[in-house]
Parts: structure tokens; C-alpha cells; sequence
């Protein structure tokens, strides 16, 4: 269950006067009393009658309601458009990391899940550089680059079966 709150621009001017509570406490704290103050004050321009010295201010705090469902933005705060940089165009894969979406494809086309093996790995332990192959539909696929980790070697495998597939273009780089 939801509870909105809506406000109007005018339902603040026509509040009943303070009876009793806190807040005539607070205000007797500060120096009123029943009769005189704000409205004399004003009239008057006496402009000094809240406090223990009266010489605090009569005139009450003005408040901004927001009355819109716009969000809480500032002025100037407004989020600029970056320089829009072109991406390459995937065809219904886009965003969507190559390892799930060649898994994707290959459920749609009712094949068997593509199979993804190590190729070859070499260098000391602290920096190994992985080759992966994965085979799609009786085709194996291969990327001619080491990767750093097991991880962005298998997404460059399927990267490259994607690519020779048609499914996206063949300056896509993989993002990391």
C-alpha cells in the first residue's frame, strides 16, 4: 500500500493559530506572550518583540513547497550530456557481456551451450596470459590475443565467435 502526500501552494496561509503544545511552549520560552507580538508588531513596525532582549524577528519563516513530483534539483545542478562518443551498434546483444550472450544465442538456435577451453597459458605465475577456444555448433573459435585472466579470455573467445557469426561488428572491443 502507497501513501502520497500532496501539498498546495496555499494550505500554509490559512493555519489555525497555535493553541497549545510545543509549540507555544517554545514560542513563551522565547519571550511571547498571549496578545501581543506578531501581528501588533507588524502593524506597527515594530519589528523587535521575540527573544529576551526583543529583538528577534516577528515574521515567519517563508517556505519553498514543492508542489510538483519533479525531483529535488537545484538550479545549475542539472546533469550535462556528455560528448557522446559512437559505439558500435550490437544487434539486440548490447550491453550484455559476450559470454551470456553467446550462451543466449545458442538457446535460441537450440543448439548445445558453447564449450569453452584452454588453449594454451604461459608466463611466470604472478603474470599468466590465457588462451581460450570455444566451439559453437561443431565451429571452434579462437582469438589470436593472450589475455591477462582466465576471465577476459573466455570473453574474448566468445567475442571472436560472435564476431564470425555477424552478430556484432569486428572493431568491437570487450569492455572491462
Amino acid at each position: 500500500m502507497y501513501c502520497f502526500v500532496f501539498s498546495y501552494q496555499d494550505m500554509f496561509h490559512n493555519v489555525a493559530p497555535v493553541r497549545g503544545g510545543m509549540g507555544m511552549y517554545l514560542l513563551q520560552k522565547m519571550g511571547w506572550k498571549q496578545g501581543e507580538g506578531c501581528y501588533t508588531c507588524v502593524i506597527n513596525r515594530d519589528y523587535g518583540c521575540l527573544g529576551k532582549n526583543n529583538e528577534g524577528s516577528v515574521f515567519p519563516l517563508s517556505l519553498d513547497v514543492k508542489t510538483d513530483r519533479r525531483g529535488l534539483v537545484a538550479l545549475g545542478e542539472t546533469q550535462k550530456k556528455k560528448a557522446s562518443v559512437p559505439t558500435p551498434i550490437i544487434r539486440d546483444l548490447s550491453g550484455k557481456h559476450p559470454v551470456s550472450a553467446l550462451m543466449e544465442i545458442c538457446n535460441k538456435r537450440k543448439w548445445s551451450p558453447p564449450e569453452f577451453n584452454i588453449v594454451h597459458d604461459s608466463g611466470p605465475d604472478h603474470k599468466k596470459h590465457f588462451v581460450f577456444k570455444v566451439k559453437v555448433n561443431n565451429e571452434e573459435y579462437q582469438p589470436s590475443i593472450a589475455s591477462p585472466n582466465k576471465k577476459h579470455a573466455k570473453a574474448q573467445a566468445a567475442t571472436v565467435a560472435l564476431q564470425k557469426m555477424g552478430l556484432i561488428p569486428m572493431d568491437y572491443v570487450i569492455p572491462v
